[in-house]
């Protein structure tokens, strides 16, 4: 029922975005536009589990957590469409920041100047005005009441090395705890530097291996964040890195798939399939398989016949970062409507579901365009996709 609730209120979304023009100011169509449209699905798949989490819970116990085990199942759908896109996103965000290694023109000095400027610009002022709604609304609930614990909390949080917690206010609670991946990501680009050294002190001998190395280096880390840490972290996504590099690395191999109607026809089987089978354990492998073969054919820049170049849903992408930050502060003003004022059916889940995407996607816009983009600037206009999502 929750994936036949997806599909509707996302198409009737799209449908209403396309009446309203909601392209108009955001639409880009330079880089790859397969990745383009794909940033919008995985957005709104992470956005919709959360969604999902609240509506199921409405009517029984939540019970899809790490030791659910189904082998095909609706309840897959519900463990596995977060992890979908987070680990497509991984995939994304190394197919297009390791081609930064490439760049023989730079000093080091001048790669790392370059790299954190564009990062810091392009993910700092949309996640800091997430943080300060996040603590507006803690204030005015009065959950969040001033201390020292509460503002060094908050000091980390915008830090990007704090916990779901500011004093005794659970940030969680209001944004779906989305920022652990932002984490990850920054141990991404900072490895790139240090890689571009290394690779040019063994004249590019060792490049892959420095880079795979890397990769296994943050695994690592991730993995004792996992285990030592104060927020939920899954090391698992960060294998994304190593197959978006691969992506990238061999991506001339793959260049024949992006008019490939069989190859499309493959991405949509493997998707459904990877959305329903089980990814417990071990079986994780099975879906970074998965969903490494779907990216390799996108990003050759294959749109399944046509769907990921469609205006609309390109435009959605470029706002995804926002998208991926505030779908949780509209789901936690959707929370707050008490639940005797609406009937519990598919028809009324449809219609709120439809609600949440049109007001996440709008509100995505307005924090892209005034929030986003005036720090983004005219050095962002790339002519090649240096962009990705969650964090660009």
């Amino acid at each position: 029922m929750y994936v036949l609730i997806m599909v509707l209120s996302f198409c009737l979304a799209l449908i209403i975005l396309r009446v309203f023009s909601f392209h108009k100011g955001v639409y880009n169509s330079s880089g790859i536009k397969s990745i383009s449209g794909m940033r919008a699905l995985l957005a709104s798949i992470v956005a919709f589990s959360h969604f999902a989490h609240y509506i199921y819970s409405l009517d029984g116990q939540w019970v899809f957590d790490k030791d659910y085990f189904a082998w095909f199942s609706e309840g897959n759908f519900f463990v596995n469409s977060g992890k979908f896109g987070v680990l497509l996103f991984f995939m994304i965000s190394a197919f297009l920041f390791y081609r930064w290694l490439d760049n023989e023109t730079l000093t080091p000095g001048q790669l790392t100047h370059k790299l954190l400027k564009s990062r810091i610009r392009r993910i700092v002022p949309m996640f800091w005005f997430s943080g300060f709604v996040i603590i507006a609304v803690g204030v005015v609930q009065g959950d969040l009441t001033y201390s020292l614990t509460a503002v060094k909390d908050a000091m980390l949080w915008l830090l990007f090395i704090g916990s779901y917690r500011m004093g005794d206010f659970l940030t969680a609670d209001v944004n779906a705890g989305v920022e652990w991946t932002l984490r990850l990501e920054w141990l991404l680009y900072l490895s790139i530097p240090l890689i571009y050294v290394l690779n040019r002190a063994t004249k590019g001998k060792y490049k892959t291996l420095l880079i795979l190395g890397s990769i296994g280096v943050i695994f690592c880390v991730a993995v004792g964040l996992r285990l030592w840490g104060k927020t939920y972290t899954d090391p698992r996504p960060v294998l994304g890195f190593a197959m978006g590099y691969l992506a990238y690395k061999y991506r001339d191999m793959f260049a024949h798939y992006k008019t490939s109607s069989l190859a499309g026809f493959a991405v949509i089987v493997l998707s459904l399939f990877s959305l329903s089978f089980t990814s417990n354990t071990f079986w994780y492998l099975i879906f970074l398989c998965c969903l490494t073969v779907i990216f390799f054919i996108v990003s050759s820049g294959n749109a399944v016949f046509g769907i990921l170049e469609n205006k609309t849903l390109m435009s959605i992408g470029e706002v995804s970062y926002s998208l991926y930050l505030i779908h949780g502060v509209v789901l936690y003003f959707i929370k707050q409507i008490p639940e005797t004022l609406y009937p519990h059916s598919f028809l009324f889940y449809t219609l709120l579901s439809t609600l949440f995407f049109v007001a996440s996607f709008y509100v995505a816009k307005l924090t892209y365009l005034f929030v986003e983009k005036p720090f983004i600037g005219s050095s962002n206009k790339k002519k090649v996709a240096m962009k990705t999502s969650p964090t660009n």
